[in-house]
């Protein structure tokens, strides 16, 4: 207990004092009200704030004590005696009393009390409890907590990647400031990261210790370790390398400990995260934008893999895509048509022996079908994925209502041979060529009953035999 200014006569000795304020009972109806900057504090206060001047706030070093008064109102009409004051708590060293108040106050009366924050030696919060024992009838023991912060000449850590701040506790890696390393093979060589620390503070920073820490931790190593003793405005470098020698993503946590007074910066950590993979070729199949998938046994004419109706003896061609979405060389070793109409689809290029990683090929596959109706096959591609060493997917095409028999030359002239509906009608059938199959030009017409053999005869024709030929049919 710290008597901080005498209630009686000066001659009076500590015991009779002690005495007589122990012989001292609260007064009927006497009410005690304490506030700091206008706002009431209530007794029992522990959560120190600037709002009430109980939190003096942050000092630097050389400056001066800082002073806060508050008010304490006898809020009956019996005056109110104060027996004394106590500072205790956990730094009642840094807090002092000064011009307190005279020992009663009248009835509904008020006095001031001034608390001064002393600059203790060292930085740091600091806090303490000041304790009023008085004769109010409630609150006779009112305490409340006061605060301040002295702030001294410290290093201050900030720790970057790519030249971009790495909050301290970072738990979210990110490719911005080097801490997720992204994917790379097991082949690949170690994939290196630097990393800066630099001291913003006003003292020297003395790193303690570098470390990676978690279950992760032996696929990353530190390959240069950072400086020592880093001066103000200075910084230094460190290198992390990531080396994966199993698959899977790989994260961990970076401790760095310093003399950074602040509780949270004096172990600044930030997590890392890297994923290994296996270096494999894999195969992708696309038909007309959209990936087809291994094995896929229902055609459609959305990826292609239905072909369109094709007449009799016509071609109808559909290009696919072969990608190696894989990370190292991709072989094709084979490529066939399998099924009841297999020698009805057939591949009109063949494949190169080896796709590099992203690189593609186009596949065409011609149908033409020799007999009306439904045609199927299913394409076979052998490769070195080892996942889908063998790539299957049914195909489907439609052998059209006629026959186109025969397309020869006579002299200027072309003669187009072919065979009309088996059931009497009428019908007209139109003629038309193509030279990619995809771009088709109406050359003429020809009516028929039906049930016959037709030829037409396109004069004074330019286009090759070679081109391509096709008979559309409607009844009239």
């Amino acid at each position: 207990m710290f008597i901080l200014r005498p209630l009686f006569p000066l001659q009076m000795s500590l015991a009779p004092v002690a005495l007589a304020l122990l012989m001292i009972t609260p007064a009927v109806g006497q009410l005690i009200q304490v506030s700091g900057n206008g706002r009431t504090i209530n007794n029992g206060d522990t959560t120190p704030s600037s709002r009430d001047h109980t939190d003096f706030g942050q000092i630097s070093a050389g400056s001066g004590p800082v002073d806060r008064n508050f008010l304490i109102r006898n809020l009956s009409q019996i005056p109110l005696q104060i027996l004394f004051f106590q500072r205790i708590g956990t730094h009642p060293g840094s807090f002092t009393i000064i011009n307190p108040p005279e020992p009663t106050i009248p009835g509904n009366g008020e006095a001031s009390l001034t608390v001064r924050f002393l600059p203790p030696a060292t930085g740091g919060l600091r806090s303490a409890t000041i304790r009023l024992v008085t004769t109010s009838s409630i609150d006779s023991d009112f305490q409340f907590d006061v605060a301040g912060d002295f702030i001294l000449p410290a290093p201050d850590i900030i720790v970057l990647g790519n030249d971009v701040e790495i909050p301290d506790g970072a738990s979210s890696p990110v490719a911005s400031n080097n801490t997720d390393y992204g994917t790379i093979t097991l082949e690949d060589p170690p994939r290196i990261r630097t990393f800066s620390i630099r001291n913003d503070g006003e003292q020297t920073l003395r790193i303690g210790g570098l470390s990676i820490t978690g279950i992760n931790s032996d696929q990353f190593a530190i390959s240069r370790p950072p400086a020592t003793f880093i001066p103000p405005g200075n910084e230094t470098s460190f290198e992390i390398r990531y080396d994966p020698d199993r698959e899977g993503a790989h994260r961990v946590t970076v401790f760095i400990n310093s003399n950074d007074p602040s509780p949270t910066k004096r172990t600044y950590s930030f997590n890392l995260r890297g994923t290994g993979v296996l270096q494999q070729p894999e195969i992708t199949l696309t038909g007309n934008g959209i990936e087809i998938s291994p094995g896929d046994d229902s055609p459609r004419l959305e990826d292609h893999t239905q072909f369109p109706e094709a007449d009799l003896q016509t071609i109808s061609t559909r290009i696919f895509i072969i990608e190696n979405t894989g990370n190292t060389t991709l072989t094709i070793s084979n490529i066939e048509m399998l099924g009841p109409h297999s020698s009805e689809f057939t591949i009109s290029s063949a494949p190169p022996i080896q796709l590099d990683p992203a690189e593609t090929f186009p596949l065409r596959i011609n149908f033409r079908p020799i007999e009306q109706g439904v045609r199927v096959a299913d394409l076979k591609i052998m490769s070195s994925d080892p996942f889908v060493p063998i790539f299957e997917v049914a195909l489907k095409g439609l052998g059209g209502r006629f026959k186109l028999l025969a397309v020869e030359r006579a002299a200027e002239d072309i003669i187009i041979t072919f065979s009309t509906k088996a059931a009497p009608g009428s019908y007209i059938y139109r003629i038309l060529y193509s030279t990619d199959l995809e771009t088709w030009n109406a050359v003429g017409s020809v009516f028929s009953n039906g049930r016959e053999t037709l030829q037409f005869r396109h004069r004074g024709s330019g286009s090759s035999q070679r081109g391509f030929w096709r008979v559309e049919e409607d009844r009239l």
